[in-house]
């Protein structure tokens, strides 16, 4: 019942401004989408309800749109929120909760902080490619392609880290009215 008299008291600035960002990441902007599942095209022709997290590209466009989202509103979904397919007065109506509740925010934000930061990943993956190294060691040339992709999976994991942290300090600085670290 609560839920009900806040979709129905959306603030029409904050459904501007989501849907501003919405079309800004939009894989065809001003396009017609339904409103009931409105997160869906961020996809250019989206196959129903939830195909947005049957693919990468509307996952990156998913991810893309939230952390703007976020970031603006100096708010932080929690993970069931990331997960939920709002519709758009849903949508706003739980921005408009964050925004009123900071501590709720702060609570998922230090969650996702102290997170696992998929390092058990990139230590499974360098021993699964230890292997090919290791078999290729009599063969400089291909001793060195092996060592190198072990490098660039390193380099990437380590720069997606790198941003990911990045921007959790920052929307953590923006949330608590902090000047963010530059």
């Amino acid at each position: 019942m609560v839920a009900d008299f806040a979709v129905n008291t959306v603030d029409t600035t904050t459904q501007d401004r989501i849907l501003a960002l919405f079309e800004k990441h939009r894989a065809t902007p001003g396009a017609p989408y339904d409103e009931s599942h409105f997160l869906d095209f961020l996809l250019a022709k989206p196959k129903g309800k939830g195909a947005l997290y049957n693919s990468f590209r509307g996952l990156r466009r998913f991810n893309a749109f939230l952390d703007e989202v976020q970031y603006e509103f100096a708010i932080c979904f929690s993970i069931k929120d990331r997960e939920a397919n709002y519709s758009i007065e849903k949508f706003v109506a739980r921005v408009d909760a964050l925004e009123r509740s900071p501590r709720s925010s702060l609570a998922s934000l230090k969650n996702q902080m102290h997170g696992h930061s998929g390092l058990n990943i990139v230590v499974f993956v360098n021993l699964f490619l230890l292997g090919p190294a290791i078999g290729a060691r009599k063969y400089p040339w291909a001793l060195g392609c092996a060592l190198g992709i072990i490098a660039l999976v390193n380099l990437v994991f380590f720069r997606f880290d790198h941003r990911e942290r990045t921007y959790k300090a920052r929307l953590l600085a923006r949330i608590t009215d902090q000047k963010p670290a530059t």
